[in-house]
């Protein structure tokens, strides 16, 4: 499922390892400098898992 996360991306939740993951902010004291996932890297699943290990990277079991 989805949630409003207000980060510009909805934040979405794993049913195979219970993450929850939403965009990373990359700020300085006064401006926004990027956001990651950066564009041009894709996923068949969601955006959000270009960050970090994929389902068949990981060795987590809870389903």
């Amino acid at each position: 499922f989805e949630l409003a996360g207000f980060k510009g991306l909805p934040l979405t939740f794993r049913k195979w390892n219970w993450q929850l993951r939403q965009p990373i902010l990359l700020i300085q004291p006064q401006a926004l400098v990027s956001v990651s996932p950066q564009e041009g890297f894709l996923h068949e699943v969601s955006v959000l898992d270009t960050l970090g290990e994929d389902r068949r990277e990981t060795g987590c079991k809870l389903n």
